[in-house]
């Protein structure tokens, strides 16, 4: 099996849009283990925090959501929660829930395009109006939302909290890690490569190509999300154009690629 151009699988939610562009949905996919997709937030996400692998097998039979967000664009002034200012107990976090507060002790960070956010389970976020990121994450649909602004869906209701599941779930800290690259850009023959995140779940690395670059495919599959530019992607299966908003997916059998052009691709992996 040989490269596979992806078709974007829609979504559309009270507060924006996720092009799904590699998932479970697709043919042959089905056991994939990440989902990536591009979120474009029209108004803000939910403040939410997702369970670690034990907690999510032990209260949902799924695996947790380990995630990462990429940020492609943003209004001006554009901002998104990431993680808590300070330490809180299990009581405070409750109290603040209860009374619409929590949004107080929500580490507010203005964004740019480029920046990295790495978003371990148990960790509380939000992305802000005006944000679009590209998220690579464990492939759970597990969300515990504990603030929504009050929001009513198409028929007139507030969306649920999941308050108690929350509580389990949270680690009530700031963020262990910054919202920069977990690696230096490293300059290589025809392009540069720069490591965002590794973590257990999957690594995910930005490729700037300036003329070309080559790519063996060895123990896994790849993902290769085109953000910018054009080329051309060779393999022993033949050839196949690239363009902003592509998503090839590179099983382990693709061998030996070669990418020819000026592009920019996020290139995700386990």
């Amino acid at each position: 099996m040989g490269p596979v151009k992806l078709k974007p699988v829609r979504k559309n939610y009270i507060w924006g849009t996720e092009d799904w562009m590699l998932s479970r949905l697709h043919e042959g996919l089905e056991d994939i283990p990440l989902l990536i997709k591009i979120i474009t937030a029209r108004e803000a996400l939910s403040v939410q925090v997702h369970p670690e692998d034990a907690l999510a097998w032990e209260l949902e039979g799924a695996r947790g959501k380990t995630e990462m967000w990429y940020v492609l664009a943003c209004e001006p002034g554009a901002y998104l929660y990431y993680g808590l200012k300070h330490r809180i107990s299990v009581n405070e976090f409750q109290k603040r829930i209860q009374n619409q507060t929590i949004l107080e002790v929500c580490q507010r960070t203005a964004v740019k395009k480029g920046d990295v956010f790495f978003i371990p389970a148990g960790q509380i976020h939000a992305i802000g109006k005006g944000i679009t990121v590209a998220e690579v994450q464990q492939s759970s649909d597990i969300t515990y939302r504990v603030y929504d602004y009050n929001r009513e869906d198409g028929n007139h209701q507030r969306r649920e909290l999941h308050v108690e599941k929350a509580l389990l779930a949270a680690d009530f800290m700031p963020p262990l890690a910054g919202h920069h690259p977990m690696g230096p850009r490293v300059q290589k023959i025809g392009y540069s490569r720069t490591l965002l995140v590794q973590c257990p779940h999957f690594v995910v690395q930005l490729y700037e190509i300036e003329e070309f670059m080559e790519e063996i495919v060895k123990d896994t599959f790849q993902s290769l999300l085109v953000l910018e530019g054009q080329g051309t992607l060779k393999s022993p299966y033949g050839s196949m154009e690239l363009s902003k908003g592509d998503s090839i997916f590179l099983p382990k059998e693709a061998g030996a690629c070669r990418i020819t052009g000026r592009l920019q691709i996020l290139l995700s992996e386990v």
